[in-house]
């Protein structure tokens, strides 16, 4: 009888597995780090091959763990994958990856001249993909390859994400399995009719023999083979079903499944979501219109920021390496430390704005060329003022995205998801910044839950998604926002919106990156 479910996630930095009870319970968790390579400013790859070995060995320690907590593998129902999206590789016939086995980030925004040519037919590439023109997608990155590496695409058996591969690399070996919604956010896929544009194919030039087979999200596609069974501890014949893409398995995972309701997720990107009953495209272009993880055709609305939770680990790493160092002495984590150090600043952080663009701007402003920065610097500033602004940027930036989502979704609920809803201070620093309550969960790792709740209804544990979700999400306590602090951060949002503009209307940044690109 089955009485687990395994949700895997694999995000940008690194890759978590856990095992739930059907009540939704947590019972054991198992993770790997891995990197990306990062060349030069914009242009970063990802070892698909290094992150394979972390899925085998996240899944092998969550089995190991959910044994000694008495878990029997084969009560275990079905595993379901969540993976960062437009991230994608290039493989032969036999299934290996190419390009020395490095994929191409969804944070690579080497495809600005791309960009640039998608613009002149900007107004039919939103209204086939709902996605306003950018760098991100994954079609801009194709054309780049197309133009630069034309070998690689000619050699090439099959273009794909993350989701396939994996499934492929657990046993799902009948063909290869793209969920819509991993679909979508890659940027060749017409959100009305959920499959490949053919218009788009022909002006790209991307022949569709190339791309893989389109399925909904909670579908078993396979079940684990004799060598994913041997890496991992799990058993062979378990279901393996197709989750989708990491921030629309969060809405799942969220419950955020009916229109009004709103989540934001602050991992290495930061996402904010908002579900529709119907299709809608944002009037203002600013808001991507997607395809949501389910079995069905179902959609959602989306702004993505390029850099969230990635910006305080990239401050930890570097302004406070020492929070890192001291970690073994201290037996305390570094992003607590920091916090404890952020909290003594002051609403505005002492006049520190933190821009969080480290690797360009996303929605609201589409602009790759942009680069982060300290703004207002003094020696008034301290470690504490730049931590606090950190947080406050990332924050700011999201509210631009939902400031989008205000013109025509009409939010009534917002809920904070991802690794940032470990610090307090953050979700009181959103709820103040947005100027609405914003609710926690008991799961605040969303896209994990999400993958596990698709897995279970591609098993058949769960009739239907809303099943899955009353079943095991569950709302803990709601964060208000301050009322002395709210008119502070809407002066701030106004001076952090200002700065951003006249940066790039004088050209800076883009005057920097050929600096950049010439020294």
């Amino acid at each position: 009888m089955a009485k687990y479910l395994i949700g895997l996630d694999s995000g940008t930095t690194g890759l978590r597995s856990k095992i739930y009870d059907l009540s939704g319970n947590v019972i054991a968790q198992g993770y790997r780090e891995y990197d990306c390579v990062y060349y030069k400013p914009g242009w970063i790859d990802q070892d698909i091959n290094m992150m394979v070995e972390a899925m085998y060995d996240s899944l092998a320690e969550v089995v190991a763990k959910g044994k000694k907590a008495g878990v029997d593998p084969n009560e275990i129902a079905s595993i379901g994958l969540s993976t960062q999206r437009i991230l994608h590789m290039y493989v032969d016939q036999d299934g290996n990856v190419m390009r020395n086995g490095m994929g191409i980030s969804w944070q690579d925004s080497r495809c600005e001249a791309e960009a640039k040519w998608m613009s002149e037919f900007g107004d039919e590439y939103t209204q086939i993909t709902g996605l306003p023109v950018g760098t991100a997608w994954g079609s801009g990155k194709v054309k780049w390859v197309l133009n630069n590496e034309r070998e690689t695409y000619e050699r090439a058996s099959k273009i794909l994400t993350t989701q396939e591969y994996f499934l492929y690399k657990l046993g799902a070996r009948d063909g290869w399995f793209q969920d819509w919604s991993n679909a979508s956010y890659f940027g060749l896929l017409d959100v009305q009719t959920m499959e490949f544009s053919d218009p788009l194919l022909k002006r790209f030039g991307i022949s569709k023999d190339k791309l893989p087979s389109l399925v909904g999200s909670g579908w078993q596609v396979g079940t684990i083979d004799k060598y994913a069974s041997e890496r991992t501890g799990l058993p062979v014949g378990m279901p393996v079903c197709t989750g989708g893409g990491d921030q629309q398995c969060a809405g799942i995972g969220a419950g955020v499944i009916r229109e009004g309701l709103c989540e934001v997720t602050f991992g290495t990107s930061g996402v904010s979501l908002a579900a529709l009953d119907t299709p809608k495209h944002d009037p203002n272009k600013k808001v991507s219109l997607s395809a949501a993880a389910f079995p069905e055709k179902a959609w959602e609305s989306e702004g993505l920021q390029m850099a969230a939770a990635s910006s305080y680990r990239w401050f930890r790493d570097t302004v406070g390496q020492v929070c890192k160092m001291i970690e073994p002495i201290t037996q305390t984590s570094p992003y607590q430390i920091l916090d404890r150090h952020a909290e003594k600043a002051p609403v505005g952080s002492n006049g520190v704005i933190f821009q969080p663009y480290l690797a360009g701007s996303n929605c609201p402003n589409y602009d790759g060329t942009a680069r982060g920065a300290f703004l207002g610097l003094s020696f008034k500033s301290d470690f504490a003022s730049l931590a606090r602004s950190v947080l406050e940027g990332v924050t700011l930036e999201a509210r631009s995205v939902l400031e989008a989502f205000y013109s025509f979704i009409d939010i009534d609920e917002i809920i904070l998801s991802g690794g940032a809803t470990n610090s307090k201070l953050w979700c009181q620093i959103q709820a103040d910044v947005y100027n609405r309550p914003a609710t926690m969960l008991r799961e605040g790792e969303c896209t994990v839950m999400g993958a596990a709740i698709l897995g279970g209804v591609g098993a058949g544990v769960f009739k239907s998604v809303q099943e899955g979700v009353d079943t095991m999400v569950k709302r803990v306590s709601t964060y208000e926002p301050n009322p002395k602090t709210v008119p502070q951060y809407n002066e701030l949002y106004d001076l952090f919106k200002t700065a951003y503009s006249s940066l790039a209307q004088g050209d800076f940044y883009q005057k920097l990156n050929n600096f950049t690109e010439n020294n």
